[in-house]
């Protein structure tokens, strides 16, 4: 399916993301951070650039609208997904790049739904 770069600074949650999406035949890559999330979005770590980013909206050393825009500069066609435990983070301009939003606990049908919208056949 797809390569999914998953940014979350909790590594309890992380862990719950690589599960649901590898038992839906995802490939999960994980970051702790936005920092972190961009070096292994540019592939300075050796790796391929992911079909679609996963990530929290709240993350240290470089939080997650930094980072989504640091994402949308480089690859514009990237989808990029916010989950947060703030409800109504997507009327905030901070998060206007983002191609979803979910609020904590997540939704996984919902969000495993968007995905496939987002990275499915017919997709750039």
């Amino acid at each position: 399916m797809s390569r999914i770069l998953v940014a979350e600074d909790s590594g309890a949650i992380r862990l719950l993301f690589r599960r649901r999406l590898e038992m839906s035949d995802h490939t999960v890559v994980e970051a702790a951070d936005g920092r972190q999330a961009l070096d292994l979005f540019t592939g300075s770590d050796g790796g391929v650039k992911p079909d679609l980013v996963l990530m929290d909206a709240m993350m240290p050393n470089m939080n997650g609208s930094a980072t989504i825009e640091e994402i949308k500069h480089l690859s514009p066609e990237t989808p990029v997904i916010v989950v947060s435990a703030v409800d109504g983070l997507e009327r905030s301009p901070d998060w206007r790049l983002a191609d979803g939003h979910f609020t904590k606990p997540v939704d996984f049908d919902g969000l495993l739904a968007r995905i496939s919208e987002l990275t499915g056949p017919g997709r750039p």
